[in-house]
Order: structure tokens, then C-alpha cells, then sequence
């Protein structure tokens, strides 16, 4: 193609990816839309690199679409990727966001309504990610949608879950509101709307039980560093207390982040 058909095409698939993001009710200039590939560009390929993860050639599954971010640097990455999510219009977008940023050849994403039941065959993917996403799964359907995502999973496949907001957390990290996790879910009916909590660690914990295995309880502080430069105290406490309790710190961190292995 020319300079300028190639040009054209940019400026349609463009016009598309916003068209798509306004039917979404997105804005497309929020940096959480038109900017979240360039954002996970520059933070999750290093959490990738220090868990040891190798995207190129492999089968990935991305659990959450959202706006595709995190799938398209996958793809871009030389991963297979297919992405889900419950919300149509986020799917939409996700797929206009994979062909302004051309890797249509590596990822698409799908509608999947009930994700206890996802139309993928068993022992499909290499690698799960779990991006900012089990927070929003309803809590007495999490055991059911893990048990799922083990059954897509090849044998000894890995799950990396990252950036959930932890119901531990004295502030929400979403809604920035101060103990909002620590309100019983009555208080919602009380208020007239649904307060955005947290995954709670022990029912993750549960969900996860005779499933998979917690690895690189190392990596987490690693992982900070390389994204954020050198950790603060907060950070440091966090790493210090898992490894008295040995257990991994992304148990005990606002953002809830594990490496999981397929048992």
C-alpha cells in the first residue's frame, strides 16, 4: 500500500475505534480508553518480564477484555490472543482498539455473557491474564468462573492475576472511597446503589483451592520496582510481613497480584 492509503486506513480504523468508545458511553480521549494500550505498554511488559512470562507464540487468554489494552500488547508481543468479556459494547471496543493498533492477525475479542460456561475448548491456553477484572466477577459466582478458566487451561498452564483491588484495602482503589470495603453489602440497599468493593483474598483463596497452585512469591516486590523504581516503605512492609507469613505479598498488597499455576 501507499503512504496515503496507508494513511487512510489509520484514519478509518481511528474514527472507528472513537465511534465505538462513544457508543460504549467512553470518552475516547480518556487515558483510560484512547491512552490504555500506551499504559500497559510501559507497565505490564516488565511485570511480564519478571515473572518469567514469554507472550510469543503462545495461546493467551485475556479474562476481561475491557478496552482490549492488555491483549493488544500481548499480540504485539507475538501472542495468540483471545479476550472475553460479559459487556458487548466493551467487545466492541476492544475490537476496534485491536485494529487501530493492527494486530486483528493475533487477537480478537468475543462476547461471552456468562463466563461459567465460555464457548473455548479445554486445555486451549497457555496463559490467563486477569487484568483489573475478578473484582468485578459477583462473589457466589467466583468459584464457578475459576473452575471455567481451569478447564480452558492447558495442564501446568499459568494464570496471572494483577491489578484487582483487594477488599483489604482501606480505600478502594477504584472509587478512592475510605473503608467502603469494610461496609456489609446491606449498606448498598441503605445508600440506593451498588458500592464498588474489593475481591475479598479469602474468597479468592477458596476459588483458587484444588485448582492452582501460588507461585513467585518473590517476584512481587520485583515487579514494583521495575514499574515504579525503587519501592517506598508501605511497599517494603507489605514484602516484609508475606515473607514472615510466607506466603505470597500480592496476598496482602491494595492490588491483589498472583502468579497461579494449573494443578
Amino acid at each position: 500500500m501507499t503512504a496515503q492509503v496507508l494513511a487512510g486506513v489509520g484514519e478509518a480504523r481511528l474514527s472507528a475505534f472513537r465511534a465505538a468508545a462513544r457508543a460504549a458511553r467512553m470518552d475516547p480521549d480518556d487515558p483510560w480508553v484512547g491512552g490504555y494500550v500506551d499504559y500497559e505498554w510501559t507497565h505490564l511488559r516488565p511485570v511480564l518480564d519478571v515473572y518469567g512470562i514469554d507472550p510469543a507464540g503462545k495461546k493467551v487468554l485475556e479474562f476481561g477484555s475491557n478496552v482490549g489494552a492488555s491483549g493488544i500488547v500481548l499480540a504485539k508481543l507475538g501472542a495468540q490472543v483471545t479476550g472475553v468479556d460479559v459487556d458487548p459494547a466493551f467487545v466492541a471496543v476492544a475490537n476496534a482498539n485491536i485494529a487501530l493498533n493492527g494486530v486483528e492477525s493475533g487477537a480478537r475479542a468475543l462476547h461471552v455473557p456468562d463466563t461459567r460456561a465460555m464457548p473455548l475448548d479445554s486445555d486451549a491456553f497457555d496463559l490467563v491474564i486477569a487484568n483489573s477484572v475478578l473484582e468485578y466477577v459477583p462473589s457466589a459466582l467466583l468459584v464457578e468462573v475459576m473452575t471455567e478458566i481451569h478447564r480452558v487451561m492447558k495442564p501446568r498452564g499459568r494464570m496471572l492475576v494483577l491489578g484487582t483491588a483487594s477488599r483489604i484495602a482501606l480505600r478502594e482503589i477504584h472509587s478512592h472511597r475510605w473503608l467502603v470495603n469494610y461496609l456489609p453489602r446491606f449498606v448498598d440497599g441503605i445508600v440506593g446503589k451498588d458500592l464498588q468493593r474489593g475481591l475479598s483474598p479469602f474468597l479468592l483463596k477458596r476459588a483458587i483451592a484444588g485448582r492452582f497452585d501460588v507461585e513467585c512469591k518473590g517476584e512481587w516486590l520485583a515487579a514494583r520496582e521495575a514499574v515504579h523504581g525503587s519501592p517506598g516503605l508501605p511497599i517494603r512492609a507489605v514484602a516484609l510481613a508475606a515473607g514472615a507469613l510466607d506466603m505470597a505479598p500480592g496476598w496482602l498488597s491494595p492490588n491483589i497480584e498472583l502468579m497461579l499455576r494449573k494443578v
